[in-house]
């Protein structure tokens, strides 16, 4: 039954509105023929959920909890039965719908003993959270703790469990010295993805990585993008580079800074706040950046104002240490723009040549200048792509016949 989900590759999926007329009738038998049960739970605690699904919140960005609002959103409209479970941080006067999803939030309470909140306040609030959303099916993304207690609950009370890999480091999550999870929490994590009833790839690398560590397919199912129309205007004069990420020391932002020395010519801008666990780097980045002049270092830019600096750029700018696959990557081809990074899920960056993988930081600076100096040649080749790859018409045909297998 799996491989009805991934035997059919996106590429052989036209992107013009005609040619998606297949991938949209099968979405619509798909919605035919679907059992009347089948509640779906998208799950996630962190704090961008709010940001991400209704455009106000904590004032943080996550790329998991972009792409669970994006699927959210297109399983409504296709009659779904949708509801999103998330972790109320402290925001007041939430809805309890938006685009037709029932949404269902839990406050963390319990008692505040030291050492032990994770157990006696942290983890009931996911399981009254689970419980409230009374679904057939969850759906989760990314490794972490919750993945153990989403399992247990399914097993017990007979519910599905999908597992959505996010970072690269997932399959890992239970080895302490590429997997960011504390100890605690490791074994929950590894428990949650040994007994989830279905793993959901990004990328092939980490399909690979299930079956090595874990003995477990995973269907490869790539992520969502929707590219705008028309075809993309031509990027701002002088060329200006972006860069987005929470300023974290994985995501490298002080690389940015290096390169910027070296080409004086080129405007950076860097979005992106500081990291709850990391906030040092933020601030030494910002404090650098005060002294140079080709340089603008925003801060935190709310999702629906972001577009606009994918937009006017020249190129994008990966400096992170390790990626699943970025939805900053999807972004910025979507306006035609292309890729300068030290990641490269999957090699669709050399493969499909939509902008340069650095493999070694002193690349960084020669690959900008090449790219703005290019910037136009890519424009078409990017934009079809992410059209070809991931565009809605193309993805979830693809979710709908994976929640229907077995």
């Amino acid at each position: 039954m799996l491989s009805e989900v991934t035997t059919t590759p996106a590429s052989d999926i036209a992107a013009t509105p005609a040619d998606l007329a297949p991938a949209r009738a099968a979405a619509r038998e798909a919605a035919a023929s679907r059992r009347a049960g089948d509640r779906v739970c998208l799950l996630h605690t962190g704090r961008a959920v709010p940001e991400m699904l209704l455009g106000a919140g904590q004032s943080r960005a996550g790329g998991a909890e972009l792409q669970l609002a994006e699927i959210a959103r297109g399983l409504a409209d296709r009659g779904w039965p949708i509801t999103f479970a998330f972790e109320n941080h402290g925001e007041a006067d939430l809805p309890e719908q938006v685009d037709g999803i029932r949404l269902v939030s839990e406050r963390r309470s319990g008692l505040a003993i030291p050492g032990l909140r994770f157990f006696t306040a942290t983890m009931p609030a996911c399981r009254r959270l689970i419980a409230k959303a009374d679904a057939d099916i969850y759906l989760q993304r990314g490794a972490g703790w919750q993945n153990g207690v989403i399992a247990r609950y399914c097993q017990r009370h007979g519910r599905r469990f999908i597992l959505w890999l996010a970072s690269a480091t997932d399959p890992y999550c239970d080895d302490p010295s590429r997997s960011r999870l504390p100890l605690r929490e490791r074994w929950l994590a590894r428990y949650g993805m040994r007994n989830a009833d279905l793993i959901v790839a990004q990328t092939k690398e980490q399909q690979a990585a299930m079956l090595e560590r874990h003995g477990r397919e995973a269907v490869l199912i790539r992520n969502i993008w929707a590219a705008p129309t028309p075809e993309p205007e031509p990027p701002v004069q002088p060329p200006e580079v972006f860069w987005a990420a929470t300023m974290r020391g994985l995501k490298r932002p002080h690389l940015v800074l290096d390169v910027a020395e070296q080409l004086p010519n080129v405007t950076f801008v860097l979005a992106g706040g500081p990291a709850d666990d990391d906030a040092g780097v933020h601030d030494s980045v910002a404090k650098r950046a005060a002294g140079m002049p080709n340089v603008k270092v925003l801060g935190f830019v709310p999702f629906r104002e972001i577009d606009g600096y994918f937009k006017r750029a020249s190129a994008y700018l990966c400096t992170s240490t390790v990626e699943g696959f970025p939805n900053t990557f999807l972004q910025s081809w979507s306006h035609g723009r292309p890729v300068v990074s030290t990641v490269d899920p999957d090699s669709v960056i050399e493969e499909y040549d939509l902008g340069v993988h650095c493999r070694e930081t002193s690349e960084l600076a020669a690959a900008v200048r090449h790219v703005c100096d290019e910037s136009e040649s890519y424009t078409r080749r990017t934009w079809d792509h992410v059209r070809s790859f991931h565009a809605p018409g193309v993805i979830m045909p693809q979710i709908e016949a994976m929640l229907h297998s077995r």
